[in-house]
């Protein structure tokens, strides 16, 4: 009698969680509506606005977990700073392909002296225009953290 209650119990406990639904706030399987777009349009611009006024905290929490959990804290935050100044920034086109998106910014941008083993680089105010990626994970849109440098960034997809 115990184990039939118990398999019973396992029964409609699996039954009970085959019925679930993502939370309401994921848009996972979404592969692309005008609702997830604006989403990401908004994070970018958030992300861009926090950039050019020289909020790396924000800029940091939008960075992708993968960055952050190999980042964490202030180490995080030294490294979304970097060494670029951003007096301007505008995000320009975005184009979704369900959980990933290629975002289009125009920038105006500068670096100050900035010696690196025996060189000193400097750049003075130059627009860019470029394109980045954006993941979209559980319940909003993240930055990519990509370093040109490796030609690598932290997300392994």
């Amino acid at each position: 009698m115990k184990k039939t209650i118990f398999l019973l119990l396992i029964f409609m406990t699996i039954a009970g969680c085959a019925g679930m639904k993502a939370t309401e706030n994921s848009m996972v399987e979404d592969l692309g509506s005008p609702k997830k777009i604006a989403l990401l349009r908004e994070r970018a611009n958030d992300f861009w606005s926090a950039a050019v006024k020289g909020d790396y905290e924000k800029v940091y929490s939008i960075y992708d977990p993968f960055f952050r959990e190999a980042n964490p804290g202030s180490t995080g935050i030294e490294r979304a700073k970097g060494k670029i100044n951003y007096r301007m920034a505008e995000v320009k086109d975005i184009q979704v392909e369900g959980n990933v998106a290629r975002v289009k910014v125009s920038i105006v941008y500068s670096l100050p002296p900035t010696k690196l083993k025996t060189q000193v680089f400097t750049q003075p105010e130059t627009p860019a225009d470029f394109e980045e990626t954006w993941l979209y994970i559980y319940d909003n849109w993240y930055k990519e953290y990509y370093m040109v440098s490796v030609e690598k960034g932290v997300a392994d997809y």
